[in-house]
């Protein structure tokens, strides 16, 4: 019998991981995976840079590098992180291989066996996976339209306080948040800031759609508001450059940027030259806000597709969000119908999303659901909400009347 260690009971496979390989199949319209177009890679630019540094400089793109990564990325990328108000240095960012290695990074740095981590009900699956790994006690506060309810949190790490759980990271989307799309206020990004002083927390601000607006006007990012040395920044390039190159950072107060040097030295010695290389290059050789505005202009459309085809298709039982941002719509439905149980129906008319369930640390939001708009055509998006739609008409005439609302 093999003895895994006592922290890895209870652990489970992604649930988004595990549904794409049921929506693989070509006749599926599927909006479930989280994963940007390929359409808005830069692959000719990636082509050309990639051949003249394995060609030209490959001293510096196919040797070993630091561990906190290359000199000249974390220079840009203090640069380009100062253009967003966060005052940040080269010494204080570390490149890590994309965001998700930030977080575990995180729990491994901050987290014994109890303690408390306060997260939105929903929040990003990949984090609540991270943290799992290292025993902590996930703490769901439940979110509103402009951000976490903050009286609640309140409450909340009191009594982690008075559980004997010691409180240690809020993690937070505040922009286009997945799995829900909202954006937080800029009122509550300052009240949070507050509460982590008084409280004496950090908070982990998660950046990955930052930079992927469509409409309405940015809010100062946590990181620039902070006074207090209280926030760590994660970004990644998987959503502004390509995914599988797999580059990322975190930025924070100069302690922590250490620790997580020490450990990430003991998880991988060093990131690929390669692909730093590349980022490099596209940040300071590239049109990086000219490709910006043209995602934004790509995934504009296909969010403007999927909220037209909700208003014709979905029921009037169903309510959506309506992100200014980002790649998700969050759909919510009355109590008694299951996401997860109507998924198999779903899967038969050919169509795919995620169910809410995973997204909640407290396993609750059993009637709601994701929907990505980020890979489907908009031909795909109109008819594959056509589908959902019937799929969620047909549950809830198979429920009791006095449940479908």
């Amino acid at each position: 019998m093999v003895q895994f260690a006592e922290r890895t009971r209870g652990l489970k496979r992604s649930a988004i991981r595990e549904l794409l390989k049921y929506t693989e199949q070509a006749d599926i319209i599927s909006f479930a995976g989280g994963l940007p177009d390929p359409a808005t890679f830069p692959v000719d630019f990636l082509a050309k840079v990639a051949a003249e540094e394995i060609l030209h400089n490959s001293l510096k793109s196919l040797q070993y590098t630091t561990t906190e990564g290359k000199r000249p990325l974390r220079e840009a990328l203090a640069k380009w992180l100062s253009e967003e108000g966060i005052k940040t240095t080269m010494e204080n960012i570390v490149i890590t291989n994309g965001s998700q290695q930030g977080l575990d990074l995180l729990g491994r740095a901050f987290l014994d066996a109890g303690d408390a981590v306060f997260v939105s009900l929903p929040t990003y699956l990949g984090a609540l996976q991270a943290f799992r790994a290292y025993q902590p006690t996930l703490v769901g506060i439940p979110l509103e339209e402009d951000g976490m309810d903050l009286d609640f949190l309140r409450r909340a790490i009191r009594e982690a306080r008075r559980a004997g759980h010691t409180p240690k990271l809020i993690y937070v989307v505040p922009d286009f948040q997945n799995p829900t799309g909202i954006t937080w206020s800029e009122e509550k990004r300052r009240e949070l800031l507050k509460i982590a002083e008084e409280e004496d927390l950090f908070v982990v601000e998660d950046i990955p759609y930052r930079w992927l607006r469509y409409r309405g006007e940015p809010f100062p990012t946590l990181g620039a508001m902070d006074e207090g040395n209280r926030v760590i920044v994660l970004l990644t390039f998987s959503k502004i450059l390509a995914a599988g190159l797999r580059i990322g950072a975190l930025t924070g107060p100069e302690e922590i940027v250490q620790m997580i040097v020490t450990l990430k030295q003991g998880a991988d010695l060093c990131g690929s030259s390669l692909t730093q290389r590349l980022a490099v290059r596209f940040l300071t050789d590239y049109d990086v806000r000219g490709h910006i505005a043209r995602l934004c202009a790509h995934y504009k459309t296909k969010l403007e597709a999927m909220l037209s085809a909700l208003e014709r298709y979905m029921p009037e039982e169903a309510e959506w969000t309506k992100p200014e941002g980002g790649l998700f719509v969050w759909a919510k439905f009355p109590e008694a119908l299951d996401t997860e149980k109507m998924l198999p129906r779903a899967l038969s008319h050919k169509v795919a999303y995620v169910p809410g369930r995973p997204f909640f640390a407290d396993g609750s939001g059993q009637n709601t659901m994701r929907l990505s708009f980020a890979l489907a055509t908009q031909e795909e998006i109109e008819e594959g909400i056509k589908r959902l739609g019937q799929v969620v008409k047909e549950e809830l005439l198979a429920l009791p009347l006095a449940e479908r609302r």
